[in-house]
């Protein structure tokens, strides 16, 4: 699978998108099964000393015309393409759910290519041996595994065409982690912070802290107040600023 679309979205103020790529600290956000980049737009408010990126998948908003690739590694293999092709260097990875290990994926293969990947933060995810079984044939099954994590909003479930399509693309996602596999002694070198709600589901809870096998930096686990979707209501802004201050330390530079 190829497209001519850009998968890497930029969230900035229109006067700062033709500045310095390298003149600020930038985390890449790799959005949960079923969501998209813009979920990430409000953060670029939040951490108004950095750049907010973020990647879009295949299927959705601008990209909906974009078929999906054939497995999670291929999905991260394009991103990682996107990058080493591109300008910008970023600072700190931040994967949520499905996106922790796109995330993974990426840094393990930008490594792999000879660039450095400071740091990388994987959220409500458990390691990848670890993850729970995962529907994505049958929209019924989808919508009650979605909706174990946090529930539909009455404007999505009221709205017929809307519901289809958001199933649609989250079966597509969905079907890329159920089928994600050869992680077993997969290692990168960069530090790794894995983060967890402390009321997320239990599978997620006790598998979280088993990422520390996926990397030979330093790791740290984290325990936040919230459920798995703990990042709406309090998004990690001072643990991605404390991140970014250590790796602009570690590297001297500031992306």
């Amino acid at each position: 699978m190829s497209s001519s679309n850009p998968s890497i979205t930029t969230f900035a103020p229109e006067r700062d998108r033709t500045a310095d790529p390298g003149a600020s600290p930038a985390v890449l956000c790799f959005p949960h099964a079923g969501g998209s980049a813009s979920f990430f737009r409000p953060w670029a408010g939040l951490l108004p000393a950095s750049r907010v990126h973020a990647v879009q998948y295949p299927g959705r908003e601008e990209r909906i015309a974009d078929e999906a690739p054939e497995s999670l590694v291929e999905l991260a293999g394009l991103v990682a393409e996107e990058i080493l092709a591109g300008p910008r260097r970023y600072s700190l990875l931040f994967g949520h759910s499905m996106g922790a290990y796109v995330a993974f994926e990426v840094a393990r293969l930008l490594e792999s290519a000879g660039e450095p990947v400071p740091g990388v933060i994987v959220s409500s995810a458990a390691a990848p041996g670890l993850r729970a079984p995962v529907p994505y044939e049958h929209s019924a099954d989808v919508r009650a595994y979605l909706e174990r994590y946090e529930p539909l909003s009455p404007e999505i479930s009221g709205d017929e065409e809307l519901l289809e399509l958001i199933l649609d693309y989250s079966k597509s996602d969905l079907r890329l982690v159920a089928q994600y596999t050869g992680f077993a002694g997969k290692r990168i070198g960069a530090r790794l912070t894995a983060v967890v709600g402390d009321d997320d589901v239990p599978e997620i809870r006790s598998g979280f802290s088993t990422w520390r096998q996926h990397t030979d930096g330093t790791f740290v686990p984290v325990v936040v107040p919230g459920g798995h979707f703990y990042l709406r209501g309090d998004p990690p802004v001072a643990l991605i600023d404390a991140e970014l201050a250590r790796s602009a330390a570690v590297t001297g530079a500031s992306s």
